[in-house]
């Protein structure tokens, strides 16, 4: 897959989602930031990854966990729907 820049941090969990054999990218953060604007509310590029990884409770965007039981009908709802079992894809090196 071709991608004009480093993936952004919604992009590149898009593109693990999806699993593409290689990912092309043709210009680096460093190289496009003096014609970005990095105007987000609760992170900047340069510290996501550090924000990302944080537990959720310690990250600077508020979150509030409030538990429903029936939420995890919907999974498996899917699952039902899906054949009832639930596989991992298997990724070959090379």
């Amino acid at each position: 897959m071709y991608v004009l820049a480093h993936p952004c941090p919604m992009c590149l969990g898009s593109l693990y989602y999806c699993s593409p054999d290689e990912v092309v990218f043709l210009t680096s953060l460093d190289a496009y930031e003096p014609h970005y604007v990095d105007d987000r509310k609760y992170f900047e590029f340069a510290t996501f990854y550090a924000e990302f990884a944080k537990d959720w409770q310690d990250r600077r965007l508020p979150m509030r966990y409030e538990p429903r039981p029936a939420a995890v009908d919907v999974y498996r709802f899917w699952q039902e729907r899906n054949g009832g079992s639930r596989t991992v894809t298997v990724v070959q090196p090379g």
